[in-house]
């Protein structure tokens, strides 16, 4: 699981850290050899959230539980969701999105809208706050606000733009990442001057870390960073950018982050290495790959676990018979791959991949039946 003890990020305002112990949730600041100074003072802000997933929730229920406790610093708060989206088998159940759920019990105002065309903001709001929200937030409506708009976005920017920042870090096998926060900017996502970001080197990924586990990782360190910029009055005009990522990128070309999809499940036989195929299973939930059975048919296979293995466990376990299998049909022939899979006695495989390394597959689902064990899947495609 992943755990931490402090997370400390530069203020925007006086150059000393924020130190936020997740497990205690508290935030304390640790001077660097300088004084203090006193943070910039707007008028109370009248807050419109924009959110939609776990991440957002995090940091809507701090800026919440900061209006209960400071209404100088935010008078009000209102909510902006999607619509509920259609789930399920052929899409009959519709789901509300969590914020939606969150803000529900926390007794706000929700706004439930599909696009800002033809909308207005809600009287007197003086800044839009967006974490995780999916809509550009256009102009007319930044201008429309006193002092603009926020996002919390986890990656280091300018490093991973885009919708799956959390996704990418961990299929890139990053060591590390973090947190930036940024005003919004009016013509692209992610492209707002940064007010405050995860000192480096970064937060440390723990190895074996899941999506959701980075996610509640990252979440409530967001969260803190949002209340402590707007405590510290980093909405207030001239921004001060402080993304130490952007010098250590210069001269780099960026990452992006998009949207994972199916296709990036299916297995590139000739380029992935063990630990990219882990990854994938471990970020996608599945990966894939199309094969011919005995009977000429080509199916598609999906591995929804996978783990490294090694000539050890070769050994420890033995091995009573050999599959080739004729993988990705109907490519270009550089792109086939034949592979040895060696059978481990309890139902499991261990496949051979071309960089030379071993997977460990324990279930196999074929399409159109149900998962079953990787050896018993495999005979049949020989």
């Amino acid at each position: 699981m992943c755990t931490t003890t402090f997370i400390k990020y530069h203020c925007n305002i006086c150059d000393y850290l924020v130190r936020y112990d997740q497990k205690e949730e508290k935030c304390e600041h640790v001077i660097n050899n300088q004084p203090k100074l006193s943070p910039r003072r707007s008028e109370p802000l009248r807050i419109l959230f924009c959110g939609s997933d776990d991440f957002s929730c995090a940091s809507l229920k701090a800026v919440y539980e900061e209006h209960g406790r400071n209404k100088d610093l935010i008078e009000s708060l209102d909510v902006m969701v999607l619509p509920p989206k259609r789930m399920g088998r052929s899409f009959k159940t519709l789901r509300e999105v969590p914020c939606k759920v969150l803000a529900e019990e926390l007794g706000l105002r929700i706004h439930q809208r599909e696009t800002f065309t033809k909308w207005e903001l809600p009287e007197a709001t003086n800044l839009v706050v967006a974490v995780s929200f999916g809509l550009f937030v256009p102009p007319r409506i930044l201008r429309s606000a006193k002092y603009g708009g926020l996002n919390v976005h986890p990656s280091l920017l300018p490093d991973l733009r885009g919708p799956a920042p959390i996704h990418h870090a961990i299929l890139r096998g990053y060591q590390n990442t973090g947190v930036s926060l940024q005003t919004l900017d009016d013509k692209a996502f992610d492209h707002g001057t940064v007010l405050a970001q995860t000192p480096r080197p970064g937060i440390p990924i723990p190895p074996g870390c899941t999506v959701q586990e980075l996610t509640s990782l990252l979440a409530p360190i967001g969260a803190q960073m949002l209340v402590q910029g707007l405590r510290d009055g980093v909405h207030i005009p001239p921004h001060r950018s402080v993304d130490w990522k952007a010098e250590d990128l210069k001269n780099r070309k960026l990452v992006h982050a998009p949207k994972v999809t199916k296709a990036d499940g299916q297995i590139n036989w000739g380029d992935w290495t063990a630990d990219e195929f882990v990854r994938r299973v471990r970020v996608l939930g599945s990966v894939w790959t199309h094969a011919v059975n005995k009977k000429g048919q080509t199916k598609r296979l999906i591995f929804q676990d996978a783990e490294v293995a090694s000539l050890m466990d070769l050994a420890v376990y033995g091995s009573r018979m050999s599959l080739h299998l004729n993988l990705e049909p109907g490519l270009e022939e550089e792109s086939k791959y034949e592979a040895l899979v060696t059978d481990q006695r309890d139902g499991s495989a261990i496949i051979h991949i071309p960089s030379g390394e071993l997977i460990w597959v324990r279930k196999i689902k074929e399409e159109g039946k149900p998962e079953r064990d990787a050896t018993i899947v495999l005979k049949s495609f020989q």
